[in-house]
């Protein structure tokens, strides 16, 4: 069965409620992406103590409950290309779980699907959002050639642009700003406070800063103000959409933050995810 066909059949059983299905698939597939953050925080912290359920079937099971909710979008949206694109990121990040040959073919797979939808969603994205998409397949591809593709000499540059595509944000939430001709003041400064406080936590504790950045989101040969107008743009576009309720949002958001650096199939698989989320998001509104 074709993605077309498939979508045909599946509209018709969801009526209007496309905008449930996009808010529920992202936001659970966002929630199990932060609880395997935390979980791999805790397994690599000082005198961890034993989890109830083991770090890599967490990862598995993440994994999974990304790529089935890309497959859900990928049959609520009523444009092809869109559909068709989510749906490659989705099926072949199943097929990936199931067999290791398909990694490669998956993080193509990731790359194409996920711009099948910007571009899908561009010609109505503003110049910001644009551009902040633009920024987000870059750090998509390159982490994925540094990674799966094995090109290893380029995981510095993966790590900063995948945290320049992180702290561009807060553009997804900007059209809100322009529409009440005002900026939110209360996000810009959670993000300013975030930034300092990241800051002052890497310059008094630069091993446990760098462990936890490395383990938590990949991060490998990028500097301190690079890590911290990452958690600032993260931190404001969380905090607009919050504030906001634009849930779609704050799930590709928490998606993007929480995937890290695209290395490998389980950081790119909901980075890919939250890009698309952004994107149909912002190009819909």
């Amino acid at each position: 069965m074709t993605a077309t066909a498939l979508r045909t059949r599946v509209r018709p059983l969801l009526g209007r409620g496309d905008r449930s299905v996009t808010v529920a698939a992202t936001g659970i597939a966002a929630l199990a992406v932060a609880v395997q953050y935390v979980v791999v925080l805790l397994v690599n912290a000082p005198g961890r103590t034993a989890l109830p359920v083991a770090s890599d079937a967490l990862a598995v099971g993440s994994t999974a409950v990304v790529a089935l909710a890309a497959v859900a979008l990928a049959v609520t949206r009523s444009d092809a290309a869109a559909g068709t694109g989510l749906l490659f990121v989705g099926v072949f990040g199943l097929l990936a779980l199931l067999d290791g040959a398909a990694a490669l073919p998956a993080a193509v797979a990731a790359v194409a699907g996920t711009t099948a939808v910007a571009a899908a969603s561009g010609r109505t994205l503003d110049p910001l959002s644009a551009v902040a998409t633009a920024l987000l397949l870059a750090a998509l591809s390159v982490g994925l050639a540094s990674g799966v593709a094995g090109w290893t000499g380029l995981r510095p540059l993966a790590s900063t642009v995948a945290l320049v595509g992180i702290a561009a944000l807060p553009a997804f939430a900007a059209s809100d700003w322009r529409a009440r001709s005002k900026p939110d003041w209360a996000a810009m400064v959670g993000g300013l406070f975030a930034f300092a406080a990241v800051v002052a936590v890497g310059r008094a504790v630069p091993f446990v800063t760098g462990a936890v950045t490395l383990t938590g989101s990949g991060v490998v040969g990028t500097s301190l103000p690079v890590v911290a107008l990452a958690v600032a743009g993260a931190v404001t576009a969380a905090s607009a959409a919050t504030r906001t309720g634009r849930w779609t949002l704050l799930a590709g958001v928490a998606l993007v933050a929480f995937a890290g650096v695209p290395a490998s199939l389980p950081r790119a698989l909901p980075f890919a995810l939250g890009t698309a989320a952004l994107a149909l998001e912002e190009g819909h509104r």
